[in-house]
């Protein structure tokens, strides 16, 4: 295999088209003030400071006002002119003043001396770090003839787009994201009906239904804020066979029976039609299909939803015709951790389309388009591969796939797909991309950088994740904590934590869109680097290697890129923000002024709806019934397929979020453990199960998988379903450097089995079955 390439002038900074009242929501929030200690820690600035920027802590990125004595960061406060978040700051964001100042934080680059695991350390010098790494990159290159045997795995954040310029930087095809242990299936779903990913205008919707979304606890703004302030004048209907704190400011809960969601939504849909319920003028307009879609709901009756779901048939009819009485203003909920069961993407595919027979599209209280404002992005071409250059290794036909599929859904495999068919080019599917590197298929991959990603927890099935770390040639890790990917590593190095340094302009979509960006609130307490740098380094050390551009068509055109990539982004960040905001006038002053951009005409409804507007789609229209799955095989309409059952003795096990923990990442943290109320997390089993078990309230259990098991203590609780048990993510850790947390509880990664949902490539984390006795 030949890995020559071509270059090809880069494209820098390509422009795209594009309080809370309740304790429910609080879940002890006041019990958190985030006030970091000086002790230690270099006197920087003199006197009192307020600093612009914008938490990192979760996706949201709400805006905050750094308060700064003397250098040293005293608290962090909610921005105002943030109003995404309502011009507030939660727990995690209130915690991350001290994060900083963390004792177990990584302070300086590491490298491995002992066995994989051990915890066996040496600091080195940033420029020794990356002559060594860059040197061990290019041995692999040359060892199996193939710039993509090095493999980049990233999550979202202001500065992740300078990790993927390393993979630029290396010539590699082989990077992965978080969107397939996240929200992939919700995006293929609604996609697939209306062109696009859309927000839901919580604030003014009337009748609000919430299938597994806990926006009390799943943080997500402004919908958690917006159901908080609004719940007393709207109908707020939450599906869950558990009851989360969002059950509390809920009308109704329903427990249902897991994996038969599709149930419910295929049966109001049936009622919706037959009474003629749905908006009649808006399909016609806007929508194509509804006659094969009415036809093909007759089989889906309340009665018959009732044997699948365990819902009264009342209580569908109920929902059907509530829901269809307040539309436009009706939403269920599109929601975003959907990575749950063999039929994602369908289950996501009938809840837009039970939104858009009722009408509940861009008008207010339906569902809206994000509509960023269309900033400058920091996207820079290295180069383009000529045809001798390999495919991605978790996309096409891969013979391994079907194994991946949960057993009661491999009959339907031809039915679904034979590919994971529509993955974004660097999105990925984490399940596959570590299965097609375990394997060695289509080639083997050997080197992996890691940035602001912990798979060792985040990607089920933790053993294969370890497996695949050791068959590495080279793990290089960027974090600020040690995570246990980082503990697993060959190379530790740490970044700046984001009130450490500058981050470019960054665009969010929604009901109302907005810009932010980050300042440097203190300088590096350690010996830290941003992305920014880090990548900067590297280019140079690339550079510098004999060789490294052998292989181009123009060794010396190839150095000029490189040259020029070094050039731009060692601008200072006033040129850079600049130019990204360059489209608005005033934009930069008011970002630096406020905190925050946003056009003064804010954004109208009914934009998509006027005569003339495309739906990125097929058809260019609302698509009830899918032309373009029809054509790959899949099923053009939602079809219900009963799912696995337990048996006897097992439980299904789900997942779920708390307000005070971002996935795996803030569970070390002193403060949020704090406001957990417990130091480890426990396993919630129904209370007539556990009578029947004989298992007490905080006894040990074991909760065993196929796939491995974790002893934590037992939960006992009414508040779910007997067939089912749940604890929260982010515990029983691997890594030493995580002191609190260090094999406390148990790891949801331990014991989830690997399960991939073909269509988005999203792994599957509802499909796992355990067994439970005391320890």
């Amino acid at each position: 295999m030949s890995f020559k390439t071509k270059l090809t002038r880069r494209k820098f900074l390509a422009f795209s088209s594009g309080t809370i009242a309740t304790a429910v929501l609080a879940s002890n929030l006041s019990s958190v003030r985030a006030v970091a200690s000086k002790e230690g820690v270099p006197q920087g600035k003199v006197g009192r400071e307020f600093v612009f920027s914008s938490c990192e802590v979760c996706t949201n990125k709400c805006g905050l006002i750094a308060e700064v004595n003397n250098g040293v960061i005293r608290k962090l406060n909610p921005n105002p002119k943030f109003f995404k978040s309502r011009g507030m700051l939660c727990a995690r964001g209130n915690a991350g003043a001290k994060f900083p100042y963390d004792p177990d934080r990584l302070k300086k680059p590491l490298k491995r001396v002992g066995a994989r695991g051990e915890g066996q350390w040496k600091e080195i010098s940033w420029e020794e770090a990356y002559k060594e790494i860059s040197q061990k990159t290019y041995e692999i290159i040359k060892k199996y003839d193939n710039r993509s045997a090095i493999a980049f795995a990233s999550t979202e954040g202001f500065q992740e787009a300078f990790f993927k310029h390393m993979a630029g930087m290396i010539g590699s095809v082989n990077t992965v994201r978080h969107p397939t242990l996240c929200l992939s299936s919700v995006i293929q779903g609604f996609s697939a009906v209306f062109g696009t990913y859309p927000d839901a205008d919580i604030a003014n919707s009337k009748f609000v239904i919430m299938s597994g979304a806990n926006r009390a606890e799943a943080i997500y703004t402004p919908d958690t804020i917006d159901i908080a302030k609004k719940h007393r004048e709207q109908t707020l209907i939450y599906i869950d066979p558990r009851a989360t704190k969002t059950v509390a400011i809920a009308d109704k809960w329903y427990p249902i029976k897991p994996g038969t969601d599709l149930a419910v939504v295929l049966a109001m849909m049936n009622v919706i039609i037959a009474e003629n319920l749905y908006d009649k003028a808006f399909v016609e307009k806007y929508t194509v299909g509804f006659e094969k879609l009415a036809e093909h709901v007759k089989q889906y009756t309340p009665e018959w939803a009732e044997k699948e779901c365990e819902i009264p048939a009342s209580e569908i009819y109920w929902l059907a015709r509530e829901f269809a009485k307040n539309a436009p203003a009706s939403v269920w909920y599109p929601g975003r951790r959907t990575s749950w069961y063999a039929n994602d993407v369908q289950f996501r595919k009938a809840c837009a389309t039970l939104n858009a027979i009722c009408g509940c599209w861009d008008r207010p209280g339906g569902l809206m388009s994000k509509a960023p404002i269309a900033i400058g992005k920091h996207d820079f071409d290295f180069m383009v591969y000529n045809k001798t250059n390999p495919e991605r290794i978790d996309v096409g036909v891969r013979p391994f796939i079907k194994d991946l599929l949960p057993p009661y859904a491999r009959e339907n495999y031809g039915l679904l797909t034979d590919q994971c068919a529509y993955l974004g080019e660097t999105d990925g599917s984490w399940v596959v991309f570590r299965e097609a590197i375990l394997r060695g298929q289509p080639y083997p991959v050997k080197g992996l950088f890691v940035y602001k990603q912990n798979p060792v927890e985040s990607v089920p099935n933790r053993k294969k994740t370890l497996q695949m770390l050791n068959q590495m040639d080279l793990v290089v890790a960027i974090d600020t904590q040690f995570s246990d990917t980082a503990w697993y590593a060959d190379y530790v190095l740490p970044e700046s934590t984001y009130l450490e340094r500058w981050d470019p302009a960054e665009t969010q979509g929604g009901v109302v869109s907005i810009v932010v960006a980050r300042k440097e609130v203190i300088k590096p307490v350690y010996d830290t680097k941003s992305m920014r740098e880090i990548a900067l380094g590297f280019a140079k050390a690339f550079m510098e290697l004999p060789g490294w551009f052998e292989d181009t068509d123009d060794p010396e055109e190839a150095k000029a890129i490189f040259e020029e990539y070094i050039d731009e982004f060692s601008k200072p960040r006033e040129a850079q923000m600049k130019h990204q905001l360059k489209m608005f006038e005033g934009a930069y002053e008011m970002l630096e002024k406020e905190g925050v951009f946003y056009l003064t005409d804010k954004r109208a409804y009914g934009k998509s709806l006027e005569d003339g507007f495309i739906f990125k789609t097929k058809s260019g229209k609302i698509e009830l019934y899918s032309e373009k799955y029809a054509e790959k095989g899949l099923d053009p309409l939602p079809v219900y397929r009963r799912p696995a059952q337990p048996a006897p003795g097992q439980f299904r096990f789900v997942v779920g979020r708390h307000a005070q923990f971002t996935h795996a990442s803030t569970q070390n943290d002193e403060y949020l453990l704090d406001a957990f109320g417990s130091k480890e997390n426990m396993v919630w089993i129904n209370s007539k199960v556990a009578a029947e078990k004989g298992i007490n309230n905080g006894d040990r259990v074991i909760v065993k998988s196929r796939v491995g098991e974790q002893v934590l203590k037992a939960y006992v609780t009414e508040f779910i379903r007997p067939d089912t048990v749940y604890y929260v993510h982010g515990f029983g850790r691997l890594s030493k450097g995580l002191s609190h947390i260090y094999k406390v509880g148990g790891s949801e990664a331990e014991i989830l089995e690997d399960y991939v949902e073909t269509i988005s490539g999203n792994a599957l984390l509802h499909e796992t079955f355990v067994e439970i006795k005391k320890a």
